[in-house]
């Protein structure tokens, strides 16, 4: 619970990669089915020049904090409490992402290799920003999506473009996790929906690199600034939870993604598909979600080359922000890894998946240093948790 952390920074953890990151939020159209992503890359300052004064808030607008509290049965008032207790910078009340908003994108003769994040369920554009922020300090572009289909805590679109001048939000409200005989059918829909948001996001990336995309949200930045600088010759997939259900299903449709990074996948989705995914995985699980019928569905899916991972003492959220800003919120009274531990291992092991099968980046020796170091608190392989109640995929 969040009233157990210790560790009080104002702010997610820094990069450790030779970039600052940069960050900007795109959305490409008036209409509830437009693409709306935010944008992580490497910035044209060093990690040393990371500004702080560009940093930004985690949750760019209230609503999230309402979203998420509603996700964790709570009132937004205590969500917002311990956001500005635990991580609060004066006078936003809100923890900062250590990236430079809309900072000038490096200078290179090389162009970015590119990686599309899928969020899990009740998650956002934004709740994995541990992770984004690091994979952009090494060299990548990372476009976060924030889905259509009711999976997030929240999000909003503008209907025109006065909505868009006077910031007139329409909201799109969560669709609660409900069990029943509909229960698979209505979340293949979703997963349908947010595999159809991946490829609309990769014929907008195209776009991107011919300078012919538009971004209907207020910026400095322009987006032609990106033209003919990413790479979509080796375009990765990302994706937790049902995000991790999300690039599978994306990755078997479309041949522009080449590898994919599964966290703690939720097969639940996809567990009557039979599926063709002839692209390098890696899974990196935590010890707590998965119960034997997900690893199940995991384990089909596994080729001789694929890789797969248990982190030791860590839960679901481990592989996003919230145990940086709130503490561990699930499993309260198992032992739990240093959340700046469990995020390292999970972005080493990410890099050193990508520089095997993407040659970048092109030096992973402090990732290979890094993994040694901490080889006790993960194993080869998958755990079941004996802990864990029953509960039906």
């Amino acid at each position: 619970m969040w009233w157990w952390r210790s560790n009080l920074s104002k702010n997610l953890p820094l990069a450790l990669g030779p970039h600052s990151p940069g960050c900007m939020d795109i959305m490409n159209d008036y209409a509830k089915d437009s693409t709306f992503i935010r944008l992580y890359y490497p910035s044209a300052f060093s990690k040393e020049q990371n500004d702080s004064s560009k940093w930004f808030r985690w949750t760019p607008d209230n609503k999230y904090v309402e979203g998420l509290a509603g996700l964790v049965n709570s009132w937004g008032n205590v969500i917002k409490l311990a956001l500005w207790f635990y991580g609060g910078e004066f006078p936003t009340g809100e923890p900062l992402v250590p990236a430079m908003w809309e900072a000038e994108p490096l200078q290179s003769e090389k162009k970015f290799p590119v990686i599309i994040f899928s969020h899990g369920y009740g998650a956002t554009r934004f709740l994995s920003s541990t992770i984004a922020i690091e994979l952009a300090s090494r060299g990548f572009v990372v476009t976060s999506l924030e889905h259509r289909d009711s999976s997030p805590c929240t999000t909003y679109y503008y209907e025109s473009p006065e909505a868009a001048e006077n910031d007139k939000r329409t909201w799109i409200p969560h669709m609660a996790l409900k069990f029943g005989p509909d229960h698979y059918k209505i979340r293949n829909e979703q997963l349908k929906n947010r595999t159809n948001d991946v490829i609309k996001l990769l014929d907008f990336l195209e776009l991107i690199n011919k300078g012919e995309a538009k971004n209907i949200l207020k910026s400095e930045l322009d987006l032609n600034i990106f033209k003919d600088r990413l790479d979509l010759s080796s375009i990765s997939m990302m994706g937790h939870s049902f995000g991790g259900a999300t690039s599978m299903l994306a990755m078997s449709q479309d041949d522009r993604l080449k590898c994919g990074v599964i966290l703690d996948g939720w097969m639940f989705p996809i567990k009557e598909e039979n599926l063709v995914i002839e692209k390098p995985l890696i899974f990196i699980n935590t010890l707590t979600f998965h119960i034997e019928s997900n690893l199940q569905v995991m384990e089909k899916y596994l080729k001789e080359t694929d890789e797969i991972y248990t982190m030791k003492k860590t839960t679901h959220e481990s592989q996003t922000d919230t145990p940086h800003i709130l503490g561990y919120w699930l499993n309260w009274f198992m032992p739990k890894l240093d959340p700046v531990v469990g995020t390292n291992i999970n972005n080493h092991m990410t890099l050193r998946f990508l520089h095997k099968h993407l040659g970048f980046p092109e030096d992973v020796s402090d990732s290979e240093k890094y993994l040694e170091e901490n080889e006790p608190n993960f194993v080869k392989g998958t755990l079941l948790y004996a802990r864990m109640p029953k509960r039906k995929l």
